[in-house]
This record gives C-alpha cells, sequence and structure tokens, in this order.
C-alpha cells in the first residue's frame, strides 16, 4: 500500500490526463489505469466532505443557497467562522490515505514520453523509486 494525502491526489488528477493521453507500453497504461481508478474513489471522497464543509461554514442567501463572491469564484464563508473553516480544509488537505502500490517506476515510462516538473511532482508520490 502507497500512502498519500488528498492533497497529493487531487495533484495527481489534475496532471494525470497527460499521460494518460500518450501512447505508452501496455504495462504502465495499465498502472496508471489502476492508480488513476484507486484515486477517483478517494477524490469522491474528498468531494464529498468538501460539500460538507461549504455547507456548514458558508454563507447562505435567504433561500438557504451558498452565496459567491460577485465574479461567482469563490464561495462566501461567514466571517466569525473563516479561521474555523480554514482548519477543517487543511485537515481535509492533509487527510492521509492509502491506495494499492501498483509498482510503477519511472524507468517504465522509456524515453519517449516528455513532461513537466509538475507534471512529475503530481506522479512522483505513485511511482517507487
Amino acid at each position: 500500500m502507497a500512502t498519500v494525502t488528498m492533497s497529493q491526489i487531487l495533484s495527481f488528477r489534475q496532471h494525470v490526463g497527460s499521460f494518460l493521453d500518450q501512447k505508452l507500453t501496455l504495462p504502465v497504461a495499465y498502472k496508471l489505469t489502476k492508480i488513476n481508478n484507486a484515486v477517483e474513489k478517494e477524490a469522491e471522497f474528498y468531494q464529498e466532505k468538501f460539500n460538507e464543509i461549504v455547507d456548514k461554514y458558508s454563507k447562505k442567501d435567504e433561500n438557504g443557497n451558498v452565496v459567491f463572491s460577485e465574479d461567482g469564484e469563490q464561495i462566501m464563508i461567514q466571517d466569525d467562522l473563516i479561521p474555523e473553516c480554514n482548519q477543517a480544509l487543511e485537515e481535509l488537505m492533509d487527510l492521509e490515505v492509502e491506495i494499492n502500490d501498483f509498482n510503477l517506476k519511472i524507468e517504465d515510462f522509456g524515453d519517449g514520453i516528455t513532461c513537466t516538473a509538475t507534471e512529475i511532482e503530481a506522479i512522483s508520490p505513485f511511482l517507487n523509486e
């Protein structure tokens, strides 16, 4: 089993698409797909908990709907609950979860794959050295 944080899971989800869209060897494609499936299950849990936090700490309009900033980009948090909300979000992002270790190594990708340092950083918690 590999232990990763929710933050690492979200980063992996954000960047794995660039690898999944490339031609990979069958074993690498299989391992990445298995890791991605495991990550998706954990991301569903994250989304549920995130929604609970939003519901608990956000400002609501007269109809009980979450209030957003004027530009519609940010959820407005009740002023007196901002520190508590930040702590709940930080705890969620730092939550450690275990996923199966699929024994994926950087060497498995071969020389034909190009990627950014950010993409490597995102998948590195899921690689064996």
